[in-house]
């Protein structure tokens, strides 16, 4: 049960923040990339937030010039789809040049929000049918270290002489980390012109050692590439380390990958083979790749990979060796660096593309092969789990439109005649209205090591649902997202032995203002998952909700204060929990825009786990910082970017959590005897 003084401290919190409306005055919003990721609820994957930070970065310097760019180049706006830049590229062979970016509201699929989404990237420049190269050479270095204190338990050495029996004593000695208490990453990237590009990436985890038999180059993970695009009959020609973006994403996608968020715009825009440049040690491919221009309208993708991949291996005298990958990238102590490297991945695919103004049409080939090849689980969940073994895939994609209807999708079919599709629908002939309708049913037997396809669950299998969204506006300032997300699985998940359904609700109202903006914000999720009741497992019904308040202020044109309420319900057969999670932001930025700081104070209070709250962090550039609030706690950060040199930049964030109803944190090797801990993250960028 809640305590007293927290059933006072919500409405007081409420009240402070209605309160402070009506104190402030109107300015502009300060560009803040972070923050435009935020609001239009962008929550990735590690490795995903980097590869959109990192082309948005670049962009704020580089803006797009909608005047000359091609559909590749519009294509880094993340937040336009394939057919609002086919209307804009048709709008523009039409009428000419645009020479302000309102006219992009003329486009038809554009509205309000989508031009205030992509207005910091481009630029209006003068109008030439053709793109007009760049020559200029940009070196880009980052050096970066993170640690945290107190120290894990896995740092804690032993003597011999504490221990009764000698396999205790080896036993901690083989779990001790053998690597410093802190993280550290230098990366370097070349740009020369439009037409060559070359990076390298040094990583390693913290507890993670240097210069062993496991890490004889130093850093624990190294990753480059070097990539040519002379723009003529050979559109790339890349060697290194890579990703695929493929159609829909239900034979191969890397990066950052839209799923369900307050953007209905769940339609995915695939680039082809993309350029590596991220910390992830697993999903990446590593060989060479090339794309052949054949015509004006078709092109052909053709590669091939090769790379090592965690994993434990299963020995058995009358089977044969399999393995069971591991994806964390950790290799700290001598049980995780005994899985590195265990297993051989080759992976190798060709994909023909042929784009006109109306249709665009995808075929994708894939084919891959694990050596040894993977374990499949014994619990009913895992019965059509990939074992890797010469699998291959091919599939379809398509995107069309007439007017104001637009359709796009993609059907893929695996060697073992499973099939997987889903197809959307699009209607923007409304300045009042614009719905999105999105149905996927993936087989439960299809199964692709690469897929990030739109739904509900991870794995793009064993799923059916039907999607439905619309984006409204209400009033000038008034805009209103929503969608209803119905899904079914057809044979046991995880967490879930019987097959059964869900559904998932969101609704946001946002009211924005020259002085601020206004946001409320519901989600509500229904899905089936397992329970023990006296001995015997039932599935039942896990609900989630989280009623969200936020409030951005602008007092002044440099000073910005952002705040936020949520509260979580959980429910399970007789298990009821509530959350409860409140922050007051305050970000800065001098007039010269040298020094620019986030500092938050956050109180959270949630019985468990179970009734978590998320919520986003600024953090170090390209830095990744989501964290789930759980349990009674505080917590502090102070995020500092300062600018001492034109072509310089550091970078300093310090936070400190303390749950005071708490003596030990986390478990196992994680566990930290306090109830506070300190994270500190270094980072020194340097642009010439």
């Amino acid at each position: 049960m809640k305590t007293r003084y927290l059933s006072l401290l919500r409405p007081a919190v409420l009240l402070w923040l209605l309160l402070l409306t009506s104190f402030f005055a109107g300015a502009q919003t300060l560009p803040d990339i972070e923050d435009l990721l935020e609001s239009n609820d962008i929550t990735p994957s590690e490795e995903g937030y980097e590869e959109i930070v990192n082309t948005l970065v670049h962009l704020a310097s580089h803006p797009v010039d909608i005047n000359t760019a091609g559909f590749d180049s519009l294509k880094l706006l993340y937040f336009l789809s394939d057919s609002q830049i086919d209307n804009l590229l048709a709008f523009r062979a039409r009428h000419g040049g645009f020479s302000h970016p309102n006219e992009l509201l003329l486009v038809t699929g554009i509205g309000p929000a989508d031009l205030a989404n992509i207005r910091p990237f481009i630029r209006i420049g003068a109008y030439s049918p053709e793109p007009v190269p760049s020559r200029r050479i940009r070196h880009e270095i980052i050096a970066r270290a993170r640690a945290t204190r107190p120290l894990q338990e896995g740092y804690r050495q032993y003597a011999p002489e504490a221990f009764v029996y000698e396999n205790d004593y080896l036993t901690k000695k083989n779990n001790r980390y053998q690597g410093p208490p802190w993280s550290a990453l230098l990366k370097y990237k070349l740009n020369a012109g439009d037409r060559w590009q070359a990076a390298i990436t040094l990583e390693s985890d913290a507890g993670e050692p240097y210069f062993t038999r496991h890490q004889p180059l130093g850093f624990d993970f190294l990753s480059a590439h070097a990539a040519y695009t002379p723009g003529n009959w050979l559109a790339l020609l890349l060697v290194g380390d890579y990703k695929l973006q493929w159609g829909q994403g239900l034979v191969a996608w890397g990066g950052y990958t839209a799923g369900k968020s307050s953007s209905i715009n769940n339609e995915k825009t695939a680039r082809g083979v993309v350029p590596y440049t991220s910390t992830d040690e697993n999903a990446y491919l590593r060989g060479a790749a090339a794309s052949f221009r054949l015509s004006r309208s078709l092109s052909v993708d053709a590669f091939a990979s090769h790379k090592p991949a965690d994993g434990t291996l299963h020995e058995q005298d009358s089977l044969p060796t399999t393995a069971s990958l591991t994806a964390t990238g950790y290799h700290r102590n001598a049980l995780e660096q005994a899985k590195k490297h265990t297993a051989d991945e080759f992976t190798a695919g060709l994909a023909a593309h042929w784009n006109t103004d109306r249709f665009r049409l995808s075929l994708h080939l894939l084919h891959y092969d694990f050596s040894p090849s993977l374990t499949v689980g014994g619990q009913p969940y895992q019965q059509f789990d990939d074992n890797g073994r010469r699998r291959t895939l091919a599939s379809v994609a398509y995107k069309t439109g007439f007017r104001s209807l637009y359709l796009f999708g993609e059907t893929a079919v695996s060697d073992n005649g499973a099939v997987a599709t889903v197809n959307g629908l699009r209607f923007s002939g409304l300045s009042w209205l614009s719905p999105t309708v999105v149905y996927r049913r993936y087989g439960n037997r299809y199964v692709s090591h690469y897929a990030a396809g739109f739904g509900e669950y991870s794995g793009t299998a064993n799923e059916e649902g039907v999607y439905a969204g619309i984006e409204c506006p209400v009033a000038p300032s008034l805009h209103l997202v929503a969608y209803h997300d119905w899904f079914r699985y057809f044979t046991p998940r995880y967490r879930a032995t019987r097959p059964g359904h869900g559904r998932e609700i969101m609704a946001q109202l946002t009211y924005a203002r020259p002085r601020g903006e206004y946001r409320l914000y519901f989600k509500h999720e229904d899905k089936p998952e397992d329970q023990k009741i006296n001995g015997v497992t039932h599935t039942l019904s896990r609900v989630k909700q989280e009623h969200r308040l936020q409030i951005v202020l602008l007092p002044s044109s440099r000073l910005e204060l952002r705040m936020r309420c949520a509260l979580s319900r959980f429910r399970k057969d007789t298990i009821a929990e509530e959350g409860f999670l409140a922050y007051q932001d305050i970000v800065y930025a001098s007039y010269n825009d040298r020094l620019k700081g986030q500092f938050r104070l956050a109180y959270f209070d949630t019985p468990s786990y179970d009734s978590r709250l998320y919520a986003y962090e600024h953090n170090v550039l390209y830095g990744f910082s989501f964290p789930a609030y759980y349990y009674r706690g505080f917590r502090a950060y102070l995020n500092l970017r300062w600018r001492p040199l034109p072509f310089a930049t550091l970078y300093c964030k310090l936070g400190a959590t303390y749950y005071p109803n708490r003596s030990t944190l986390s478990s196992y090797l994680s566990r930290v005897d306090a109830n506070h801990t300190f994270d500190l993250t270094f980072q020194l960028r340097i642009k010439l």
